[in-house]
């Protein structure tokens, strides 16, 4: 006899219901009368149905805007004595991993990733290496597993077991920011090592980590009591190693030691919503110091003892799934305020290794030489052909990583050319002197104009700060200059132009008369007045501005209190931290910033321990942080004829 199943029933039911309906409709239609009277009745249904019909889309409903939640698992979440090879998580609708492989965070780290295997509303994640004995085990999924039709994520879920008889307890929480403009960094890792010494990250995978989210913030759970190190890495190469000289790192001073506290996160129903990520206010003052326990803080012991449950099994020996009671999710950062904060400040180490990083010809005759450090002791060699021993006139850039060089009567199209630094490996160049030019069609030649020497000046729409002078900035060397053809005017008063090259190579070229406001100023240009190293000349140009005045301007004051024994650069910046001004201070202070356009602006601070006129980064193995920055807590909206007046205490 065959079994048929219950729904194979039904369906053969409904089968047979339609085979016997579509023997009546033929019988009817044989029958003429009886098809002529069916015809008449199936036509007046059609029409009415047509008129009844109204012809609009269909509505989906509602979007659907909830995430999929956790309803069984194998094991249990926060399980103990775990000594299986993977973990069967169902969920309560179909689900799908997006960025699996960036969200998901395990610690301790695994050598080998886990695979990942969907079927049904189940996912199996399985490991491809043995656990460690007697550790607890945290996975962060972030927002890698999302429903089906909406792609809704179940945010923060994390999942933990242990392969011994007590489950890991203890936090660490945290933020991490850039140190040189104190905005959240998202995505980094930040770890911690049970083993101490000098280069352990560089040698050394952590024993716990955790990643940043868009805040900047972070939480270390389910943690044995221990001493660590904590330190925060961008993987660039993702092997958990401090290996590159472009990944981005921070690291505090002291050990750290985690607590237990009693608002821990604690296990709930996998439908509760997530709570807020952390509670830290905006980051204004970057400090180096780690916050300190709170009162409330409990330095319990390092782990909670579970009791094991029992599951029972069936006589083939497969485990029953856990009921959704016994399911739980952890929400890995929803730590109370009373559970110490640290900051972490994230910076790039430099790079001490010195290289050439291009070699170009900007114009005719012009080298540029970028390097990746400044440079100190310059070795340039010509190789084909050999030209003279003052071949060249050189310019450094402010910080001497880049240079420039101007060749005067090289006698050649091309120069191939050996570079060389202290500590850096010889790099040799091949320069053809005469920039490739775009080709055009015969119809368009012409003939080759001769360069013109032209020049940049500091105006800003034609207005000149009555505390500036104007400069006349060319990009080449200039060899003369007939001073006699300038004619200077100040309203319709010729006056003697007060002129003077203010740098060595001649490109600087200063007006130095005093601008009075509600003057219009004029100075004429001849042509042929100034010729650079080249031969080039320039066209006559006339250039018109007048003064900016206080009405059309803002002034803003600041009073610096500061208790600091390290001078201290105080920027002032647009929106975009555009660094406009400058000032140099030791000690209380009042700074004036004259003369604005009327726009928002910004005050930074930098602590130069050093004294070196910049800020500076750190370095991890000379236990040195990067300098502190600290901001003015507010943004200033500046208005013409506006004066603002701020007090700014900088510790």
């Amino acid at each position: 006899m065959i079994n048929i199943p219950p729904f194979g029933i039904v369906y053969f039911q409904q089968r047979q219901k339609i085979m016997i309906f579509a023997a009546r409709i033929l019988e009817m239609i044989l029958n003429t009368t009886t098809y002529r009277a069916f015809f008449r009745t199936a036509t007046a249904l059609l029409a009415l149905a047509c008129a009844c019909a109204n012809p609009v889309a269909p509505t989906g409903g509602p979007k659907d805007e909830t995430p999929p939640e956790v309803t069984k698992s194998m094991p249990a979440n926060q399980s103990v004595n775990f000594a299986g090879d993977r973990i069967i998580l169902t969920f309560s609708e179909f689900v799908s991993l997006k960025d699996i492989n960036n969200q998901l965070v395990v610690s301790p780290p695994m050598t080998e990733a886990p695979e990942f295997s969907m079927r049904g509303k189940n996912l199996t994640i399985k490991f491809n290496e043995p656990l460690r004995e007697n550790s607890t085990y945290n996975f962060f999924f972030g927002d890698a597993i999302v429903d089906l039709t909406e792609a809704n994520p179940l945010t923060g879920f994390s999942f933990a077991f242990s392969t011994g008889p007590v489950l890991d307890s203890l936090s660490i929480k945290g933020r991490l920011i850039n140190a040189f403009n104190l905005q959240p960094v998202k995505d980094a890792f930040v770890m911690l090592y049970d083993s101490i010494y000098d280069s352990v990250p560089y040698k050394q995978r952590p024993y716990y980590l955790a990643k940043t989210n868009k805040n900047g913030e972070f939480a270390l759970n389910s943690l044995r009591d221990s001493q660590y190190l904590l330190f925060a890495l961008t993987d660039i190469n993702s092997n958990y190693l401090f290996d590159m000289p472009t990944e981005d790192i921070a690291f505090l001073d002291t050990l750290v030691r985690p607590v237990y506290h009693n608002s821990r996160p604690v296990a709930t129903s996998a439908s509760d919503s997530v709570a807020k990520v952390l509670t830290d206010t905006d980051v204004t003052t970057a400090t180096d110091s780690a916050a300190q326990p709170d009162s409330s803080a409990k330095a319990l012991p390092d782990s909670i003892a579970v009791m094991q449950v029992h599951d029972h099994h069936d006589h083939e020996g497969h485990d029953h799934e856990h009921s959704p009671a016994e399911n739980a999710t952890i929400n890995p950062v929803a730590i109370s305020p009373g559970l110490p904060s640290y900051t972490l400040f994230h910076f790039r180490e430099v790079d001490t290794t010195q290289r050439l990083l291009k070699g170009s010809v900007i114009r005719k005759n012009v080298i540029s030489l970028a390097f990746r450090q400044p440079v100190r002791s310059l070795t340039l060699t010509t190789i084909e052909p050999v030209l003279s021993e003052n071949w060249n006139i050189t310019a450094w850039n402010k910080t001497r990583d880049t240079i420039t060089l101007w060749l005067p009567e090289p006698g050649t199209d091309s120069l191939m050319l050996a570079v060389a630094d202290a500590g850096m490996t010889p790099d040799t160049l091949d320069l053809a002197l005469t920039p490739s030019v775009k080709t055009v069609s015969r119809s368009k030649e012409t003939t080759p104009r001769t360069p013109v020497l032209s020049f940049k000046n500091n105006l800003k729409a034609g207005k000149l700060r009555p505390d500036r002078e104007l400069i006349l900035t060319f990009p080449d060397p200039v060899s003369t200059a007939s001073i006699g053809k300038l004619k200077f005017f100040a309203d319709t008063n010729l006056v003697e132009p007060d002129v003077a090259f203010s740098d060595s190579l001649q490109m600087l070229f200063t007006f130095r008369n005093k601008i009075k406001e509600g003057v219009n100023y004029r100075i004429e240009i001849p042509d042929s007045t100034f010729f650079n190293l080249f031969g080039h000349t320039n066209d006559s140009i006339a250039l018109k501005f007048s003064a900016l005045t206080l009405e059309e301007t803002g002034m803003i004051k600041i009073n610096v209190a500061t208790g600091l024994p390290h001078p201290i650069i105080v920027q002032l910046t647009d929106e975009k931290e555009v660094v406009l001004e400058q000032r140099f201070i030791l000690g209380p202070s009042v700074l004036e910033f004259n003369y604005l356009p009327a726009k928002k602006y910004r005050l930074k601070a930098i602590i130069d321990v050093n004294g070196n006129g910049k800020w500076d980064t750190g370095n991890f193995l000379r236990k040195v942080q990067p300098e502190k920055v600290t901001y003015f807590p507010k943004e200033m909206e500046l208005r013409s004829n506006w004066t603002m007046e701020e007090e700014w205490n900088i510790e």
